[in-house]
């Protein structure tokens, strides 16, 4: 990942990091202070990302569509800091959302034209 913005309008810039994104094979990550990164989903295609100024959710939604086994939710409380990752190319690479916990990361899976299925990669 070559670049990063703070995202300042959080409502509007997730919606238009949905739209240039649905449909992108993920991985789901979660740090802990002094933990470091830990993977917790992979191969989920990405549905879309919002957050409510009512109560202070960024929800990321992944899942197969049409597919009610496979989809989740992921809602991080109290979001500190929302981070566009980009490439040099310009692309979307990862999305960072900091919390009193540490910070949820989504990136993207890159070169693949089809992903394996998804997995829970938690032990």
């Amino acid at each position: 990942m070559s670049d990063a913005e703070t995202m300042r309008d959080w409502v509007s810039g997730l919606r238009e990091f949905t739209n240039r994104n649905a449909g992108r094979r993920t991985v789901l990550e979660e740090e802990a202070p002094g933990e470091g990164l830990r993977p917790e989903q992979s191969g989920y295609p990405f549905w879309g990302a919002s957050w409510d100024p009512r109560d202070g959710c960024v929800q990321i939604m992944l899942g197969e569509q049409g597919s009610v086994e496979r989809h989740l939710t992921r809602s991080i409380r109290a979001a500190q800091a929302i981070d566009l990752m980009r490439g040099a190319d310009g692309r979307d690479r990862a999305l960072r959302i900091t919390h009193p916990e540490g910070c949820t990361l989504l990136s993207f899976v890159a070169g693949r034209s089809r992903a394996p299925a998804p997995r829970d990669v938690r032990p």
